[in-house]
């Protein structure tokens, strides 16, 4: 018998018993639409992440001060105030070229701003000129502060996109002039009046827009220079909280890391690295520890989407033996015309791959719609739902594998019967 002639015959079976055949392939169909629709949550959650990363600036090296210890327990004291403007120069001098750019910040608090009869509360940071550059950050309207503002403490501020629509609405804010102001004093019963500073700064520019970042909106925010914050608002001279280090590229971070590293522990005459008053970490270690993680999530997900595709495969022998079974009269009317053993073998093997493979295909659009069903759900539709072909070529591929395994012991069944026992089968 030819190879066509048992897919034929294999394909009659088949519908000669829809309702069956349908019901069989149900579960190859909710275990491929379950793999599809888990897997890509997994690819999606991880690509989420990644791109939450890399938001912040791509090819990143952050400086931080690290915490002091506390009766022996390292890490557990309070956090070290010894990185400074100095420090990001040297930085920047030392390494020149090898680096793409490098800016210092520093946290000015939370301020109450007012400009043209409108307010509103949002944070201030202090930065410097290369900010926009490191955080690959661009500008809808104006310009960025210069280092000349940085010399003078220059009372200039950058909006960012929703403090500028906050304060202003549709009106272009640069050239305005905005009020910072903070209450210190007293205020409680018997004490002192509350009294508030009010400084104003001129606005040079906007922020385009950049979203949230773990759930701080980032457009909600004002820039000034770095020597503004630290003389005007915060008084903490010749203190940053971080500097960051734009690398060239993603192949240099790790050399990066090492020269920052070295500058600081001489800056600050540190022998032993291990006691290092500052902490470098690489945004690519970042980015691979968080990989690694929503990877295992990913992986779990699949796994689960995979029992339901064995469970599917358990009926699909269950139902192969029956058929064999049904059949033995038919399978020795065919051995005694001159059917081999591998003819009824072939016949009966196509008949489980053919289920497999077609119950593998209306999975994948069952787990396609489920994807898009899954993202019109408020909670979901920020997390991008990602369908790869590689995850539709595994799933389709698993599953015709499942037809092979579990439709080959019936089928060997089937080729194994001898065709006078067959033909007395009642």
């Amino acid at each position: 018998m030819k190879l066509y002639d048992s897919f034929r015959s294999a394909l009659q079976s088949l519908v000669v018993n829809k309702l069956r055949s349908a019901l069989t392939m149900l579960g190859v169909i909710i275990g491929v639409a379950a793999v599809i629709a888990m897997v890509s949550v997994g690819n999606g959650a991880s690509q989420s992440v990644q791109n939450t990363i890399l938001n912040l600036g791509s090819n990143l090296v952050t400086v931080s001060p690290s915490f002091g210890n506390d009766n022996g327990l390292k890490g557990a004291g309070a956090q070290a105030q010894n990185l400074t403007l100095d420090d990001m120069r040297s930085i920047q001098d030392q390494l020149g070229a090898s680096i793409a750019a490098a800016e210092a910040e520093q946290q000015a608090g939370r301020w109450q701003i007012t400009a043209v009869g409108q307010n509103t509360n949002t944070s201030v940071t202090g930065v410097t000129e290369d900010y926009p550059i490191v955080r690959d950050w661009g500008l809808d309207s104006g310009a960025f502060f210069s280092t000349s503002d940085l010399n003078v403490n220059a009372q200039v501020a950058v909006l960012g996109a929703t403090t500028a629509t906050n304060l202003f609405g549709d009106v272009d804010p640069v050239g305005q002039t905005i009020q910072l102001r903070q209450a210190f004093g007293g205020g409680g019963q018997g004490g002192a009046a509350q009294r508030a500073r009010i400084l104003n700064f001129r606005v040079v520019g906007v922020l385009g827009v950049k979203g949230s970042t773990f759930g701080f909106i980032r457009d909600d925010q004002i820039l000034v220079p770095l020597t503004t914050a630290e003389h005007v608002l915060t008084g903490r001279l010749n203190q940053v909280s971080q500097i960051v280090i734009k690398a060239t590229s993603s192949d240099t971070m790790d050399v990066t890391t090492s020269d920052v590293s070295n500058i600081l522990l001489q800056r600050h005459n540190i022998a032993d690295p291990a006691s290092a008053d500052f902490t470098v970490t690489n945004q690519n270690d970042t980015l691979a520890a968080l990989s690694s993680v929503t990877g295992t999530f990913t992986l779990l997900l699949g796994a689960i989407g995979g029992i339901s595709l064995l469970v599917g495969g358990i009926g699909i022998m269950n139902i192969m033996l029956v058929s064999v079974n049904e059949r033995t009269r038919e399978i020795g009317i065919r051995k005694a015309v001159g059917a081999r053993r591998g003819d009824i073998l072939n016949q009966f093997l196509i008949e489980a791959i053919a289920l497999t493979g077609l119950g593998g295909v209306i999975g994948i659009l069952l787990g396609w719609a489920i994807t898009l069903v899954v993202h019109q759900i408020p909670q979901a539709a920020s997390i991008p739902l990602l369908i790869t072909s590689g995850t539709v070529i595994i799933a389709v591929g698993v599953s015709v594998a499942i037809g092979v395994v579990f439709g080959l012991y019936p089928a060997m069944r089937a080729a194994r019967l001898h065709p006078i026992q067959a033909l007395r089968y009642e």
